[in-house]
């Protein structure tokens, strides 16, 4: 079995010492391990003949190298050591964050051909896959002027540190969103802030749509028709305790197959996007469910 272990060089979670210990584990468990590595210009040397793809890193990580598989048309398993700030796919799938046991059990997966594995429909921002989230407002400029020196000391402390600074120059923001729900129909709002859910959980533990999962053809879109700053501390903190953000009057969640987004004045048109935990260069026009998916190899008990 010949598994493929990619990492991010320039993340600032990377750990040589840990990625060692990871091949090693895995060669232990009777694999041959070749390594490869993400790029600025996201382009990928994938190995011939792999049985899996083993990402180390995190959602950003992951998203990079399931586009560029999708690019490359590769088709085999993928898996994801969470070594990054943020493993919202780890976190769902149950990888576990301990080399050795990881390794383990990602190969007794490999073997359970029945149970071992996830098919995971693609979601596409402007035809670029991603693998759990979107987000526009608040969190998502939080996301463009984080201290990336901060975040390598505190980790993802420093999306929160600053959405605190940013309370000081809240942004107004306004979309109009188009989307097309799984049974054809459309519909139409305007929204000061949204987020776009695939996985089952965002910013770590916190859940926006609890029927969420990178299993269903669908995906849901939180939008808050109203974003000011009471109103988003109340978003927050609902959601911090566990609260459906369904529940609150001014937010409201629906399921689509598609969605467009289009700004609606200046300020909105220069706002960033946050995908997976980093920032959009553009912003997105048209995000959909794609007919291509992806295959998770499944951590089984060893």
């Amino acid at each position: 079995m010949l598994v493929q272990l990619i990492h991010n060089p320039a993340s600032g979670t990377h750990d040589e010492s840990r990625l060692s210990i990871l091949e090693q584990a895995f060669e232990a468990c009777g694999a041959s391990v070749v390594s490869g590595q993400t790029s600025l210009a996201g382009e990928i040397n994938f190995s011939g003949n792999i049985d899996l793809i083993c990402v180390s890193g995190g959602d950003g990580a992951l998203r990079q190298v399931v586009a560029e598989m999708a690019r490359q048309d590769i088709s085999a398993s993928i898996c994801v050591f969470p070594a990054g700030t943020v493993n919202l796919v780890a976190k769902e799938l149950g990888y576990s964050s301990d080399p050795e046991l990881f390794a383990r059990e990602i190969m007794a997966g490999f073997l359970d051909r029945d149970d071992g594995r996830l098919e995971a429909p693609l979601i596409t921002s402007d035809d670029q896959p991603f693998v759990a989230c979107i987000s526009a407002g608040p969190d998502g400029q939080a996301v463009a002027r984080h201290s990336p020196a901060l975040k390598k000391r505190i980790g993802g402390a420093a999306y929160a540190w600053s959405l605190v600074k940013l309370l000081g120059n809240w942004p107004k923001l306004s979309f109009s969103l188009a989307l097309e729900t799984p049974d054809g129909s459309t519909r139409q709002m305007t929204s000061s802030a949204f987020y776009v859910i695939k996985a089952h959980h965002y910013a770590g533990k916190w859940t926006l749509a609890p029927a969420a999962g990178l299993a269903t053809d669908i995906f849901h879109i939180i939008s808050l028709n109203r974003g000011r700053r009471r109103d988003f501390i109340r978003f927050i903190i609902g959601v911090a305790i566990g609260r459906d953000p369904a529940k609150f009057d001014f937010i409201q969640t629906l399921t689509a197959h598609s969605l467009s987004i289009t700004p609606d004045d200046e300020e909105s048109r220069l706002a960033a996007f946050q995908v997976d935990g980093d920032m959009l260069s553009e912003q997105p026009r048209l995000i959909k469910m794609a007919k291509r998916r992806i295959t998770y190899c499944l951590p089984r008990p060893d």
